[in-house]
């Protein structure tokens, strides 16, 4: 079978982000200047905003601009296509972001006249340079050859001065440039508004640099100029560049390199390809379930950092764009699961070093670490013994759980000293944004003003999620003790530990009567009976048994509680605090957990339905297991009549993963503008259930559950240092280990390698 081509696979009109896999990154949330030359919309450095970047305009013979209208737009992970209308010419840009950290745009001018052209492109940027209250400005501003070098210095609310060494510059010959000081204006990308529409005269700019005045407030007006000679329907290829680093040196040096490719799109394309080609090829007769599964792996390499800088010492994903482009430990534990099927562990393990590595006196992790200073009171909840262990069983290395086993050892200490003082086996949720999961009735179910209270401890619940967060962890800290030959005393301890919590949790949060699981008020000892998808969090572990299979039929597959046309809502349909839209008390909020479907909660769900399957052999939980990842993965597309569900069919070529979705329509919460948002895990699930691979400590499993596909290939998966592949026709299955055909057998039984 032919592969999939990914970059031309994933093409697609309606998107634009950008970026190479490191520092700097061009997703603007609401873009304004998407139709002009250039990156006018904001770029992040890490987190720090830097708007405008820059654009470029096109004067003819006569130094009368020549206008552009966008017309046509075209997108890949590699690279954005913009193509204008223009009197006389044919203009064409790609634009990109190199792994190097610079922005790139290739502008491609071709002459559609009979004779020959004269243009001039001049390449220009405004930046803010407020230096009397130094929160935004501007020093060591200098031109050399073909480019202008300056260091901005970044500033964001509340966070310190982050200080960027920045380069702008063309891969032709500069005939002139203008560096001018402004009083405020306009900062838009319009050639009339610019000291330079006055100041180009006789085929050139002043080559003046002009930084001060009566102060030197205001805006910073920086251009470069190339004249461009065209014979008669000839073409030619002009690339600009804004790149980015800490220090001088190093973007200057980058620039060069940029400067010096022959085509630096192709360069990007290469870059995005050799990605692709790190993991597990995956293509099946749904297209929905393709397209989602190399989309995720373009949403984890678009938010990934590279590290070595700051608080960063290993790479890490972030979960977002914008505010949320840091290692955040909310979602940290679904980057180790994703990653760990690439062929190199690197990321997935520094998913979670990073977090060991900057890790709190008392034991606790930060919720959000910047690459430049602390968020003190942030913090969040997650299940890191179950990411470690699935990680492990695939990319076996003592050293990572070496370095990561005292990290656990103080982050467990943190809990039973902190989260369970009086020894319950049962753990504190302290503040309702600390479980990622703001907004909900559990809270107000032991503090009724849980909801206007910001970060800090206001209350105690406990939770169901966290708990079930601390039993995996001490399981695994048992596993891991013994691995490391850390002795029997300290196994035991562990076990004890996990076994405390399981007999906790079904003594104290399992209701008999309604058949679930339920946080606990620790101030009466009483249940909440605040039905919550987190309530189902024990089903993912060996807590349950099949006494507790029926309550999970009775509650997760009632469509008057949790199986709605696009299940699960967050809260119960029934709860009195339920809203299928983003409201919570008469008010539309960024992030309501009062009954959307969250893709986080959908992850954790899809484990629940499919181990439950497995453990007590259901064919009825198969069948809803598929059912669910189903509808799961189908909501996070856009649909064919705009953005409502009801409106169309999920078109199959436009993918996305937003914060929150509609339970009952399945529209998407395109209103907060952060798409490609990566807290949850998709790969993982359409891996272990759709390819049915399933690696264990000591055998793969591969049962494949009943999507009934006319095909599926799962090719060049790396499990320990061996290769595999599996692909089916029907209901038979081929299964090959390092190139040789292992075995064969048919969708619906079991196929186990030893290892």
């Amino acid at each position: 079978m032919k592969k999939l081509n990914i970059l031309k696979y994933l093409e697609r009109n309606d998107k634009w982000y950008l970026g190479g896999g490191n520092r700097l990154i061009w997703t603007p949330s609401f873009p304004v200047w998407l139709d002009y030359p250039g990156f006018w919309d904001k770029a992040h450095y890490y987190n720090y905003e830097i708007e405008p970047v820059f654009t470029w305009t096109i004067l003819d013979e006569d130094e009368i601009e020549i206008p552009l209208r966008g017309i046509e737009r075209n997108w890949n992970p590699s690279r954005l296509q913009q193509k204008f209308q223009a009197s006389g010419f044919k203009i064409r840009e790609e634009k990109c972001c190199l792994p190097n950290d610079v922005l790139t745009s290739v502008v491609h001018i071709k002459s559609t006249s009979s004779r020959s052209r004269m243009v001039h492109l001049v390449i220009w940027t405004i930046q803010l340079n407020h230096s009397s209250d130094k929160n935004t400005w501007l020093s060591d501003v200098e031109v050399e050859k073909n480019q202008i070098s300056f260091k901005k210095h970044l500033h964001r609310s509340n966070a310190p001065i982050l200080h960027v060494e920045c380069v702008f510059g063309i891969n032709s010959k500069v005939k002139s440039y203008s560096i001018n000081l402004s009083e405020g204006s306009t900062i838009q990308p319009h050639f009339r508004f610019t000291p330079f529409y006055e100041k180009f005269q006789n085929g050139k700019l002043p080559n003046e640099i002009k930084l001060s005045g009566v102060n030197n407030d205001g805006l910073i007006f920086m251009a470069l100029h190339t004249s461009v000679e065209l014979k008669a329907r000839s073409e030619k290829d002009i690339s600009i560049f804004f790149g980015t680093a800490p220090t001088r040196n190093e973007v200057k040096n980058n620039i060069s390199i940029a400067q010096k490719m022959k085509n630096p799109i192709v360069v990007s394309d290469k870059n995005w390809n050799n990605y692709f080609a790190s993991v597990p090829y995956f293509e099946c007769s749904d297209e929905y379930l393709t397209r989602y599964y190399w989309y995720r792996w373009y949403g984890l390499r678009l938010l990934t950092l590279a590290g070595k800088e700051g608080n960063y010492k290993h790479p890490a994903v972030c979960e977002g764009i914008g505010y949320f482009r840091a290692p955040i430990s909310y979602s940290a534990m679904c980057h180790i699961l994703e990653n760990r099927w690439r062929h190199d562990p690197t990321l997935a393990q520094g998913s979670l070093l990073t977090f060991i590595d900057n890790q709190h006196k008392d034991g606790g992790f930060r919720g959000y670490i910047d690459v430049n200073y602390y968020r003190q009171e942030m913090f969040y909840h997650a299940n890191w013994g179950k990411a470690v262990r699935e990680l492990y069983r695939i990319h076996p290395d003592k050293y990572f759980l070496k370095k990561v086993y005292n990290g656990f050892v103080k982050y467990v200490r943190y809990f039973d000293r902190e989260r369970d003082a009086e020894g319950s086996g049962l753990y504190d949720i302290d503040n309702h944004y600390e479980t990622g999961q703001e907004y909900m009735h559990r809270y107000l179910a032991v503090y009724p003003d849980a909801d206007t209270d910001n970060w800090g401890k206001v209350f105690r619940l406990k939770g169901v999620d966290v708990t079930v967060y601390i039993y995996e962890l001490k399981k695994a800290l048992a596993w891991m003790a013994e691995e490391l030959h850390r002795g029997d005393a300290e196994v035991a301890e562990w076990n004890i530990g996990a076994e405390k919590i399981k007999e906790a949790v079904l003594k104290r949060m399992w209701d008999p009567e309604e058949e679930m699981f339920f946080d606990v008020n620790p101030k009466t000892g009483k249940r909440t009976k605040v039905n919550a998808a987190v309530c189902f969090y024990p089903y993912m572990t060996d807590i349950v048994s099949k006494v507790h299979v029926s309550g999970l039929k009775r509650h997760l597959l009632s469509p008057k509680e949790f199986w709605t046309r696009f299940p699960v809502p967050s809260s119960s349909v029934d709860d009195k605090y339920f809203s299928a839209e983003p409201g919570w008390k008469g008010k539309r909020m960024n992030c309501p957990w009062n009954g959307r479907v969250w893709p986080m909660t959908n992850s954790h769900v899809a484990e629940v339905l499919a181990l439950s399957a497995i453990r007590f052999n259901s064919k009825e939980l198969r069948a809803k297991s598929v059912e669910f990842m189903t509808k799961f993965i189908r909501m996070m597309f856009f649909r064919t009549e705009g953005e409502s569900a009801s409106g169309g069919d999920a078109d199959p070529k436009r993918p996305n993963c937003f914060e929150h979705y509609n339970p009952f329509t399945g529209q998407p919460s395109v209103y907060r503008g952060v798409d490609d948002y990566q807290h949850s895990w998709v790969v993982d699930v359409i891996i272990k259930y759709v390819a049915g691979l399933k690696v264990n400590d000591d055998s793969i499993i591969i049962e494949p559950f009943p999507f009934h596909l006319d095909y599926f290939i799962l090719d060049d998966g790396r499990i320990r240092g061996h290769q595999l592949k599996i692909e089916t026709k029907g209901k038979s299955l081929t299964i090959w280990l390092d190139g040789v055909k292992n075995q064969s057998g048919e969708i619906g039984k079991e196929i186990r390698l030893s290892l």
